[in-house]
């Protein structure tokens, strides 16, 4: 099953302190540093927090950023997300549409041909986003 890392993010506040966001995203086993998001920001992959303050947005690009590291690099993240980035972040529809594509697709897999090979489960997982990676980033600038 694809773990969804922002599934109650309504519970949460609306903003966070990047040291809300880094305990938020240690809650959820999302491998975000500090580092990592000071460099986000300075790489322009991520917008900078307003006035100090990370939205839901933030959230929705770091675990975006964080699943499509395992299959492209930064540069290509950053080609594939910057039209669908805003002041605040990646757009929560986006985010959304991504995790349901992941969940269907991974569904059809695991019916037709995990059965085939014996792997993990996280194995079939990553297995699954490489094959589709081109499919995605083909969505994603579309």
């Amino acid at each position: 099953m694809i773990n969804d890392p922002l599934s109650d993010i309504h519970q949460y506040s609306p903003t966070f302190t990047i040291t809300q966001l880094i305990k938020f995203c240690e809650k959820k086993a999302l491998p975000v540093t500090r580092a990592m998001i000071q460099n986000y920001i300075r790489d322009g992959l991520l917008p900078p927090p307003i006035k100090r303050l990370y939205t839901q947005k933030h959230l929705a690009a770091l675990a975006m950023i964080c699943r499509l590291k395992t299959v492209w690099d930064i540069p290509t993240i950053k080609d594939a997300l910057a039209p669908h980035m805003d002041d605040e972040g990646l757009c929560l529809d986006l985010y959304k549409w991504f995790m349901e594509r992941q969940k269907e697709t991974l569904n059809l897999w695991v019916s037709k041909v995990a059965p085939a090979i014996s792997t993990k489960e996280e194995d079939r997982q990553d297995l699954l986003l490489m094959a589709h990676a081109t499919d995605i980033k083909n969505l994603l600038k579309g």
